[in-house]
């Protein structure tokens, strides 16, 4: 079997990280979000990226697209004002403003932005004309909301703007004035809206946990509503209907009519915060959450007193993937376990952006599992609980199965059966914890009419064994179902039997903890990763070392076999991925696509596919191409040899000129020295310098030949054994191609400015010969006179 050498791989990295509110076009097509101080503009229609931008260095404050997703206002920490063409794709402002700005809006008609800064001042920008237009200062703190109302270029055009204090100002754009300062609420003023019949109210909220209908005309105060919850964004949905969001992570609509709840989404187990809600023309919402997720709700589906769906979710960022497997019916799907509560799994295909949460975890995934047929997923939490899912036919999604308490501390390695039989369900799991344990579990069998017993909870274990004296890191069973084995951060590994739960093997050898462990499913060898920057090859007999991988220059968090027993492949905390081959102990390829440690590996197929993911979130997906690139050097060879040939025939006929372009295209340079050397050998008309057949070749050149050609004039030159030839061919080519033609190839005047030192050595040495040899025939003269 020929070893896998060779992968492609294809990057999907996180598009928003940071706390600068993302921002979205109102036909919800483009959004712009912050990754620190980079930015990321992203067709959520088609899951493109349209530009990637890079910041100033310093991290991302606000941005603010216009409505029609025409141009982008870029902030950052230092205070620095650019404005991105998407329609050009370039910058065509950059200005300093006088204080950091977090809050930013924008006209419906994409002419103005508006900026408020720390100082409390609210500058208003004109997009096109680049320049700006108003500057207002009233605020005593941090401008925390603003929002345009009226009509451009009429006398009904103004901006209200909130600030930190709770103080609230309305500014006449016509009049450059302030018109009305509202100062009810007593904590920042975080959302502001305009709506009702004929937008005849304004909507403020705050972090003082209230809404506030304002009107418009007199600029009095109409109603007070207690949000129940810190407000960070509100809005209208129509005459009857506003919503705010914000604490809890917990979006609700609010009936003006009895200033009750019309309906709301369920809070999240995770502790989380809706931090700004982006709206659509098409009465569709992205909620922002404060872990950069983003949930859309269709306001169209919603009904009165029923909680509200998210029709769907796009993950930001995944955070640090701690552990992944394939799963689905089709194993198309990647579940993760990261520094999250939720079962995270994304389609990375056809849906890279989109995530599935599920919960039922109250702390941070450490591991899972999943079986061969990718139907049942085993989670480990924080919460001291493992959990069991199934994939549900009818609903095609996973649900949770049956809960597993009994550990006293956190779960941090879990496995299933790996046994290939007809799988109905998986009879058990093993899981190991930081309370030092393992534990078999017996899983409940499935009857049919079970759906209202779900999930199942399970608090006694089939046995419990005091394992290692340090924290379990991985867990591993064979494939026949006999063995389990563990990984720990006391140096050791060990192998169980499975139905007895007693160690018939201590893994001894590894200077420092181990973080993962590996079966072989063709021979009776296991694999171990270790903090000691090595990896071992076990036998499953004596349980002796057979062989030690070393390469890695930092600590080996996962291993797998991959191509068989016969490779194995590695990655780190140095953020590498090795390839090995387990007959020569040797690396055989070493890839660096990740900045950060790889905590996560996962192989399909033997090998032919693989996928890393890293501590920033990054996944790499690597494809094996060893046949497609064995096969094209295979046929690079074969081509070679065809020339090969070619170049000497054409060499033995005396045919200068084919043989003259072959070996330069060959790139062979003595056997292209030895052609122009014959050449000129035979060349006997004196209106030639290389011969006839080269001279003419010569003008058919493209750039790359002639860079090429100039690199050998270089190198012959040096040498004054094959400096002729050299200066010939210079000769050759200042005589046949045009001095305006030369200067225009790139990277050629510095292969020149190479070449004349050497010439003018060479010239130096001849005109001595040149001086001497008169210095000889007048001796011999004087001595003619003599004789």
């Amino acid at each position: 079997m020929s070893l896998r050498t060779t992968y492609i791989n294809s990057e999907l990295a996180p598009f928003y990280v940071g706390g600068s509110l993302a921002s979205l076009s109102s036909d919800g097509a483009v959004l712009a979000t912050a990754i620190l101080e980079d930015i990321v503009i992203t067709d959520l229609t088609t899951n493109e990226i349209l530009h990637k931008l890079e910041g100033d260095g310093e991290q991302i404050t606000c941005l603010q697209l216009s409505p029609d997703s025409s141009f982008l206002a870029i902030i950052s920490q230092s205070q620095q004002l650019r404005i991105f063409d998407l329609r050009e794709s370039k910058f065509i402002k950059n200005q300093k403003l006088s204080s950091p700005v977090f809050v930013s809006a924008t006209d419906p008609t994409s002419t103005l932005f508006a900026f408020g800064g720390s100082d409390g001042s609210v500058v208003v920008f004109d997009i096109e004309n680049g320049f700006i237009t108003h500057s207002f200062k009233g605020h005593g703190s941090t401008v925390s909301a603003l929002k345009f109302h009226g009509e451009l270029n009429s006398s009904n055009w103004k901006l209200i703007s909130g600030d930190t204090t709770g103080l609230i100002k309305v500014w006449d754009l016509v009049k450059r004035k302030a018109i009305a300062t509202l100062n009810e609420h007593n904590s920042a003023v975080r959302g502001l809206a305009i709506g009702g019949e004929e937008n005849k109210f304004l909507l403020s909220g705050g972090r003082d946990d209230v809404l506030m209908i304002w009107d418009t005309k007199y600029w009095k105060l109409k109603k007070t509503i207690s949000a129940q919850q810190q407000v960070e964004a509100c809005g209208f949905i129509n005459e009857e209907l506003i919503y705010s969001a914000g604490g809890d992570a917990v979006f609700k609509i609010w009936n003006l009519s009895n200033d009750k709840i019309f309906a709301k989404t369920t809070q999240p187990i995770e502790e989380l915060l809706i931090t700004g809600v982006l709206p659509t023309d098409d009465e569709k919402l992205l909620l922002v959450l404060s872990d950069q997720t983003l949930f859309e709700i269709d306001l169209t589906l919603i009904e009165q007193n029923e909680t509200i769906q998210i029709s769907k979710k796009i993950a930001g960022n995944h955070g640090t993937i701690a552990d992944m497997r394939y799963v689905g019916p089709n194993l198309n799907l990647i579940a993760l376990a990261t520094n999250s509560p939720g079962l995270r799994i994304i389609d990375p295909i056809n849906n890279p952006l989109e995530v599935e949460i599920f919960e039922g975890h109250t702390d941070l995934l450490n591991a899972l599992d999943a079986t061969y047929d990718g139907k049942w997923i085993a989670t480990a939490g924080k919460d001291n609980e493992a959990r069991l899912w199934r994939f549900n036919e009818q609903e095609e999604k996973f649900e949770t199965y049956a809960i597993f308490k009994g550990h006293a501390s956190s779960v941090s390695a879990i496995a299933l059966p790996r046994s290939e039989n007809e799988l109905v369900y998986p009879k058990f799991l093993i899981t190991g914890s930081s309370d030092l344990t393992i534990k078999k579990w017996k899983v409940p069998k499935p009857s049919k009419n079970n759906d209202d017993q779900l999930p199942y909870i399970v608090k006694t274990s089939e046995y419990t064994r005091r394992a290692h004296e340090k924290d379990i890191n991985s867990l591993d069973i064979s494939p026949n179902d006999e063995f389990f084995a563990t990984a720990s951060y006391d140096k050791t590994g060990k192998v169980w039997d499975l139905e007895s739960g007693e160690t018939i093997g201590i893994l001894k050898g590894h200077k420092r903890g181990l973080w993962d462990i590996k079966f072989c499913k063709y021979d009776k060898v296991l694999i171990t990763a270790s903090g000691d920057k090595t990896v071992k090859l076990w036998s499953l007999k004596e349980f002796t070392c057979l062989k030690t991988f070393e390469g890695h220059t930092n600590s080996v968090q996962k291993v797998e076999f991959l191509n068989k027993e016969n490779q194995i492949i590695s990655t780190g905390a140095d953020g590498l991925i090795k390839i090995w081959d387990v007959s020569l102990g040797e690396c055989l390829k070493t890839y660096d696509e990740h900045a950060n440690r790889i905590w996560a590996l996962i192989v399909k197929n033997n090998g032919e596919e693989f996928i890393t993911a890293d501590a920033d979130g990054v996944f790499q997906f690597w494809v094996d191409n060893t046949d497609e690139i064995n096969a094209k050097e295979e046929e690079e060879s074969k081509l070679r040899v065809e020339q090969e040939q070619s170049l000497q025939n054409y060499i033995n006929s005396g045919n200068w000129g084919e043989a003259f372009l072959l070996a330069l295209t060959l790139d062979q340079p003595m056997r292209l020295y030895n052609v122009l050397k014959s050449s000129i050998s035979a060349n006997i008309s004196e209106e030639f310098i290389l011969g006839e057949e080269i001279d003419s070749q010569l003008i058919k050149l493209n750039d790359d030949q002639i860079i090429l050609l100039f690199k050998r004039i270089r190198t012959w030159n040096v040498n004054s054994k094959f400096f002729q030839v050299s200066q010939k061919l210079i000769r050759s080519l200042l005589k046949n191609l045009s001095i305006d033609k030369l200067i225009e190839i790139p990277g050629l005047i510095p292969l020149i400015e190479a070449i004349i030192p050497y010439n003018e050595r060479h010239f130096s040495r001849l005109d001595d010969l040149v001086e001497q040899s008169f210095i000889l025939d007048f001796s011999i003269e004087e001595m003619n006179k003599l004789v």
